[in-house]
């Protein structure tokens, strides 16, 4: 009995550790997921862009 205090606190320890991982992970996909979605936002402007220029080339 006297060492429960230490499995208390090796339990708390390690769902804190838990949490905080999947946190740090959450933000990283959502920062990936967010990257991705700009460059590919930024592929269609840049090709639309071109498109419009080759319309005023050419005629």
């Amino acid at each position: 009995m006297p060492r429960d205090w230490v499995t208390i606190a090796l339990l708390a320890f390690g769902i804190a550790v838990g949490v905080v991982g999947v946190v740090a992970y959450l933000r990283m996909y959502r920062k990936e997921k967010l990257a991705e979605s700009k460059s590919s936002e930024d592929a269609s402007s840049t090709d639309s862009e071109a498109d419009d220029e080759r319309k005023q080339t050419k005629g």
